[in-house]
């Protein structure tokens, strides 16, 4: 067998299941990408910004 990781919309996800169990496959997880993931990834860029802004401030990186 082979493993495939793939992301399908929310809604398509029980049809993606039955499918794969009508193959004779196996799901073998099920992650929804929640809000809090997303919060996550912008704080990090927010964050990196920031510490750009003050290496620039502080005259080590130039704008």
């Amino acid at each position: 067998m082979a493993l495939l990781t793939i992301k399908v919309p929310q809604n398509a996800k029980s049809r993606i299941t039955e499918f794969v169990k009508e193959l004779g496959g196996e799901v073998l997880s099920v992650k929804r990408e929640s809000s809090d993931a997303k919060k996550e990834v912008l704080l990090k860029g927010i964050e990196q910004g920031l510490s750009e802004v003050r290496q620039i401030r502080a005259g080590k990186t130039k704008f």
